[in-house]
């Protein structure tokens, strides 16, 4: 049997996941049903969202840095407790970005965090051991589409200091790390039910530079394919018992060894995670939690898009209704292609082509998700954004097969999950 490549497995599975839905759908009870319309689906949805300029999420963090002690020869008898601290994200812009040479809106976020743990260190000219504090102090720019929040870019600054309690102070490493992907990887798939499933492959280009101290860097950048695999496991409330907090949505992040990478908790309320943990926050291996401790909203966007219909057909007309200020100038962006509005009495009205770009997270019940945004400013770096998401269906019946499979989710998407595991691929062609 001849072997098939990668993207012949990827249109063989997604093939099979078609044909199992098309099995289900044939069923004449389900196709009969009334209650089966894609308008009213049946679990919530969690949709998409925009941020502002000067929206700001603070977080108590905990960092577990022991691997630093254990694996660094150069620290042999060291030890180290549990660092604690706090973090903050910062919305500093809402602006244009270059993707794969199409400029669309991204927000730039300013992330800061700052932890102390304590810890027995030698100092370094003498190698005497002594009790004090190892200091955190970390940041990162994120470079995040405005569309689907998909990460585009980070560029991350980390530095470690010992403070043997005002003797000495020594520095451990100073360094910076940034992550290019191709294309942005979308951990978000928006709108969110429970049980749904999806994979990203994305070419990640990690730079490093500075002095690392105990940890290893590459003198060389890094270039290589990463797949990811999301999993909504549960809505309910989180670590964080943030108020407003109790139906948050559980994402976890795998790989294709089905190790645990991520544990996130996605809260409609606040916009933003609740809860997250990572098993490596830039620190080769330094496992990190963050709990949300207060939610401050930035000057609130009375930008609104209406999308009709929003679950299309390919290349359907869409109607789309933009309200906001009166005589207010902006642009619509659905990808990389722009239409200009004004808002006349508050409002405007576009008709455009939902096409049939297929996303790079489809799924078994859609073809693509595409967050549709309207902009005023769209020059500026404090753009005002509206924003809604247009699911497309492969075909006339896709609302039934889409309704269909949500109702079904917890059986078939389990069974694609595991099969994306074992083949270690994207549903991509």
């Amino acid at each position: 049997m001849p072997e098939l490549s990668g993207h012949g497995v990827a249109r063989a599975l997604t093939s099979l996941v078609i044909v199992i839905l098309l099995g289900m759908s044939s069923v004449p009870t389900m196709l009969d049903a009334p209650a089966i319309r894609a308008t009213e689906p049946s679990s919530p949805e969690a949709n998409i969202v925009t941020w502002n300029v000067g929206d700001i999420w603070e977080y108590d963090i905990e960092l577990d840095a022991v691997i630093l002690v254990e694996d660094s020869p150069d620290l042999s008898g060291s030890t180290l407790d549990i660092i604690t601290g706090d973090a903050s994200i910062l919305v500093a812009s809402v602006t244009t970005y270059n993707v794969s040479g199409h400029w669309v809106p991204a927000y730039r976020l300013e992330i800061d965090a700052s932890g102390q743990g304590d810890g027995r260190f030698p100092e370094p000219n003498t190698g005497i051991f002594a009790s004090g504090e190892l200091i955190v102090t970390y940041h990162e720019t994120r470079w995040v589409r405005a569309s689907d929040l998909a990460i585009i870019h980070r560029a991350q600054s980390i530095d470690l200091d010992f403070d043997a309690f005002g003797i000495w102070t020594t520095g451990i490493a100073d360094f910076t790390h940034t992550h290019e992907y191709d294309p942005p990887i979308e951990v978000y798939d928006f709108p969110m039910r429970i049980n749904e499933t999806w994979n990203t492959v994305s070419t990640r280009t990690q730079i490093w530079s500075g002095n690392g101290g105990p940890i290893a860097l590459n003198s060389e950048p890094e270039i290589g394919e990463e797949v990811t695999l999301y999993n909504i496991t549960e809505i309910g409330g989180s670590p964080a018992t943030y108020s407003g907090c109790e139906e948050s949505y559980h994402i976890w992040w795998n790989n294709t060894n089905g190790d645990l990478l991520e544990d996130h908790w996605w809260c409609p309320a606040v916009r933003n995670d609740v809860y997250w943990w990572t098993d490596d926050i830039a620190l080769g291996g330094v496992d990190a939690k963050f709990w949300l401790t207060s939610h401050t909203p930035g000057s609130p966007s009375d930008v609104t898009v209406q999308i009709e219909p929003s679950t299309a057909s390919l290349n359907q007309m869409l109607n789309i209704t933009i309200t906001g200020t009166d005589d207010e100038m902006g642009t619509l962006w659905h990808h990389e292609n722009t239409y200009d509005f004004t808002l006349v009495n508050g409002t405007a009205t576009l008709q455009i082509p939902a096409n049939n770009r297929m996303d790079d997270t489809p799924t078994s019940i859609d073809w693509g998700t595409h967050g549709i945004l309207a902009c005023l400013d769209p020059d500026g770096i404090a753009m005002i954004c509206g924003a809604s998401t247009l699911t497309l269906e492969g075909s006339a019946i896709g609302g039934l097969l889409r309704q269909d499979a949500i109702d079904r989710a917890p059986l078939v998407l389990d069974v694609g999950h595991q099969t994306a595991l074992r083949l270690g691929l994207s549903f991509r062609f």
